[in-house]
């Protein structure tokens, strides 16, 4: 069942949105997306290209829903809002953005969000800030430092 009113795509995480999404955009073609051509070095760099194979490398910014809405203003720049890619189209599916549009993820609950909060304060996370003392959180629950970020 999808709980995400009006949404009738599949209901799935960010980081599934954007290979879902970058899969669709190179015509269904996996090996498309690993040969993509927006890179940092390209012309108009993709703030997706990081996350494109469904993973977050090492180093790369964990802020996938800014990177979501950010694409989402790319394609409706007078606001993702009013964005109505929550139905198929034609031949084309649901945008797997649209429930993440605003900058938020609707997989969460205000309760879970909250804990989520809570545990990053604790952990030295700075409202504002994408520093996190110098720590990552796993999916495991265990911390390792981060390449690159300042203690």
């Amino acid at each position: 069942m999808n709980s995400i009113p009006k949404f009738e795509g599949k209901r799935r995480p960010p980081l599934d949105a954007i290979r879902a999404f970058c899969v669709w955009s190179c015509g269904g073609s996996p090996k498309e997306v690993q040969l993509c051509p927006a890179g940092p070095e390209a012309k108009h760099p993709c703030d997706l290209y990081p996350y494109r194979l469904g993973t977050i490398p090492p180093g790369a910014s964990r802020s996938l829903l800014k990177a979501i809405k950010a694409r989402c203003l790319d394609c409706k720049p007078d606001g993702s809002a009013d964005c109505d890619a929550f139905r198929p189209y034609e031949i084309h599916p649901p945008c797997p953005f649209w429930p993440f549009r605003l900058g938020k993820n609707p997989n969460i609950g205000k309760v879970q969000r909250e804990k989520l909060r809570a545990h990053g304060l604790e952990k030295g996370w700075q409202p504002g800030s994408q520093t996190w003392n110098g720590a990552r959180i796993n999916v495991g629950g265990e911390d390792e430092p981060q390449e690159g970020m300042a203690a």
